[in-house]
């Protein structure tokens, strides 16, 4: 075979590659908005989450620290809101990676997802430490 020969199938070849592949390859700009959109719920309601845990944390810091708890009391609510707000963090880098929590939700249903998220994966740390 020619070098032309060559040169026409390996077009040829990329050409049919691209065309199969361009429906994959293309989003809607429609559709992108709307994901963007819930992505950016979701990520507010997170942070709204985390910025609860770290009161909870300051909190209960404090109450230790005058004496408003017993250590044992502080350190198992510490490792339990220090495991939430790890969640938080894991779940906030899948949605940097574009991974909602779920689909679309409204604001009752996002903060129960998000709940049922990092309760999970508290009682999976739990049962992995005993």
């Amino acid at each position: 075979m020619s070098i032309e020969g060559l040169v026409f199938s390996l077009v040829i070849a990329l050409a049919t590659v691209a065309v199969i592949a361009w429906p994959f390859l293309r989003r809607a700009p429609a559709v992108y908005a709307a994901d963007e959109a819930v992505l950016q719920k979701q990520r507010e309601r997170l942070l709204i989450y985390y910025e609860r845990v770290l009161t909870n944390l300051r909190d209960l810091d404090e109450d230790f620290s005058t004496g408003k708890m017993q250590p044992e009391a502080h350190q198992d609510e510490r490792e339990e809101w220090m495991q939430r707000g790890i969640q938080v963090l894991k779940a906030l880098d899948e949605l940097g990676q574009n991974r909602p929590i779920v689909a679309d939700a409204d604001q009752a249903s996002l903060d129960h997802a998000i709940d049922d998220v990092i309760e999970r994966a508290v009682a999976a740390h739990r049962r992995a430490a005993h």
